[in-house]
This record gives C-alpha cells, sequence and structure tokens, in this order.
C-alpha cells in the first residue's frame, strides 16, 4: 500500500521460478439423507442435522469448524476439502510461505469474528467466503508473471510476506502507534497487513499492541495470528471507508458522495476499500487478476458472482480522505 489513507500493499514482484461434495449419509433404521445441494457444502441444510435423523461425513477439522452443527457455521461453507481445493498450490516447494497457512489456522482466527461468512442466506455466505479467499490469493499470489501450472487462479497464499518493499510503511506522524527502532511494517499475512498504525490498531484489538510495533515479524511466525490480522481488517471500517464484510453482505448503502465516485456495492469496491491505488486508472493486471480469482472460486461455490465487480473509474477513498484533510486544514 501506498497512501497513508490505505492500509495494505499489493507490490507484489512477480513470482520467479525455474523454466467433492460430501453426502449426507443415513443412519441404521432412519430416514434417506438427501445429498447437499452446494458442490462443497457439507450440512447446508436442516435435513443434515442429527435431529433429523441423518448424520453428515466431516472429519474432525470440519466438525470443529462446525460442518454438521447446523447450517450458521463457517465449517458448513468451507470444508477442509474446499480450502485445500482451493488452495491446493500453497504448499508447493516453490512457494516461499509453503507449510505456513492450514485450515486449522484459517478455523481458529475465523472463531473470533463469528459474522464471518455466517450472515445472510447461503449463497451470500459462500460469497464472502469467494471474496475473502479472491482477494487475499491476489495479495499472496504466486501465479504472476511465469506459465503457472493450472493457470495464475491456481496458486494463491503462495507467499505470507511482500517481497522487495519499496518503503519501511512507517508513518513517523502518528504517534498513537508508534514505530519500533529498526521495525519495518511491510505486508505480511493473507492481507498483507501494511503500516504502523495498521499493526497498531489491530494488535490493540486482541489486547498485543506493543509486542506488534514491535516486532510485526510475529504475524510470519503464528498462521493463526496472521488469518486473524486479514479478517480483523475484512470485518473492521477503515477511515471513511465501510468493511469489506458489510460490503459483500449488503449491509453497506452509498451515500451521495460514493455514488457520484462511482462506488457501488459489490466486488470491486473491496478493492477499492483493500488496495484503492488500483482503483479510477481504468482496466489493470493486478485488479484482473483479483477478479480472476474470485471468479475461480464462486464458480467453485456455484453462485454468482454479483454486480460491480472491479473499480476502475471507482474514485479511490484514500485521495478523497486526502482532499477532504486538505479542505479542513484550509478552513482553520
Amino acid at each position: 500500500m501506498r497512501a497513508l489513507a490505505l492500509s495494505f500493499s499489493s507490490s507484489f514482484s512477480s513470482f520467479v521460478l525455474p523454466g467433492s461434495a460430501k453426502q449426507g449419509e443415513n443412519q441404521p433404521g432412519s430416514v434417506v439423507c438427501p445429498i447437499s445441494q452446494w458442490r462443497y457444502g457439507g450440512a447446508t441444510n436442516d435435513y443434515c442435522l442429527n435431529k433429523n435423523g441423518c448424520r453428515c461425513n466431516c472429519n474432525n477439522g470440519d466438525t470443529a469448524a462446525g460442518g454438521c452443527g447446523g447450517r450458521h457455521k463457517l465449517g458448513s461453507i468451507l470444508t477442509r476439502e474446499m480450502f485445500e481445493e482451493m488452495l491446493h498450490n500453497r504448499n508447493d516447494t516453490r512457494c516461499p510461505a509453503a507449510g505456513f497457512y492450514t485450515y486449522e489456522a484459517f478455523v481458529a482466527a475465523a472463531k473470533s469474528f463469528p459474522a464471518f461468512a455466517t450472515t445472510g442466506d447461503d449463497a451470500t455466505r459462500m460469497r464472502e467466503v469467494a471474496a475473502f479467499f479472491g482477494q487475499t490469493s491476489h495479495e499472496t499470489t504466486g501465479g504472476l508473471g511465469w506459465n503457472a501450472p493450472g493457470g495464475p487462479y491456481a496458486w494463491g497464499y503462495c507467499y505470507n510476506k511482500e517481497i522487495k518493499p519499496k518503503s519501511d510503511y512507517c508513518d513517523r506522524r502518528n504517534q498513537q502507534f508508534p514505530c519500533a527502532l529498526g521495525q519495518k511494517y511491510y505486508g505480511r499475512g493473507p492481507i498483507q497487513l501494511s503500516w504502523n498504525y495498521n499493526y497498531g490498531k489491530f494488535g490493540a484489538s486482541i489486547g498485543q499492541q506493543k509486542q506488534l510495533l514491535e516486532n510485526p515479524d510475529l504475524l510470519l511466525t503464528d498462521a493463526t495470528l496472521s488469518f486473524r490480522s486479514a479478517l480483523w481488517f475484512w470485518m473492521t471500517p477503515q477511515w471513511i471507508k465501510p468493511s469489506c464484510h458489510d460490503v459483500i453482505v449488503g449491509a453497506w448503502m452509498p451515500l451521495s458522495r460514493d455514488e457520484a465516485a462511482g462506488r457501488l456495492p459489490g466486488y470491486g469496491l473491496i478493492t477499492n476499500i483493500i488496495n484503492g491505488g488500483q482503483c479510477g486508472r481504468g482496466r489493470n493486471t493486478a485488479g484482473e487478476d483479483r477478479i480472476g480469482f474470485y471468479k475461480r472460486y464462486c464458480d467453485m461455490f456455484g453462485v454468482s458472482y454479483g454486480d460491480y465487480l472491479d473499480c476502475y473509474n471507482q474514485r479511490n477513498f484514500g485521495k478523497e480522505f486526502v482532499d477532504d484533510m486538505s479542505l479542513k486544514l484550509k478552513s482553520i
């Protein structure tokens, strides 16, 4: 991320390299349980609840995530199998973060944000998971810049830190979350959390403000903490920007200034929230990459993409914030 009003960096360099749905099954002597309507769903309907005489084919990980506990659990949307299929190249030995990101770590992190992927109907919940992993897969992609096997959208979560950062991402004007001596706050984790104030605010939200400001590399040593940083940003409104969660579940409505700026509810607005520097400048490779990941995951879930997928003609939230501050200073 470049501008101080934003919160991440997507300045990943290209990755340089050499050269099924589970079915409900009937209990002995009970009703026959239908197959889930979703290809990767698991327990998305009431007929797959134990009280109806059915049980689901869950492994322990899915059960821990709520996969057999009913329709309003994350695990009923994102099963272990789905996670592995979405990110099946993340542990390739050519990926610098191989072995870091796990399903267990994601599920553990999501427990701190119970509204994530549990808001709205099943299609909305699936779309939120697709949007979250679409954006974070772009931020951690290893598929750009080479002839990636399976295509570039099969190589999310290859990295857990920004390579070749262009600055230390320290806003020295921010005294609430001061930079620690010698530390750099470049992008780390699934969403590439950047800047000292974002490390500070996330740290404060979990009671670890001092620890994260003094050692931002903690996000590289603990996958659950790393996922929590990404989900924290996803679920939390930033400055004048709504949360990504509120946008994707339809809880945010544009103001007149948003409509005038072309900012309408959709996946493109989430790109504007995460990295507005890619918005308002026409079609671009980074924007196409974000959309490509999102479409792949939506197709896997079998849900529609929704409207306004890009931000090519949207005014950058960050630029508007800077302009507003300039006007306020002039009026003093």
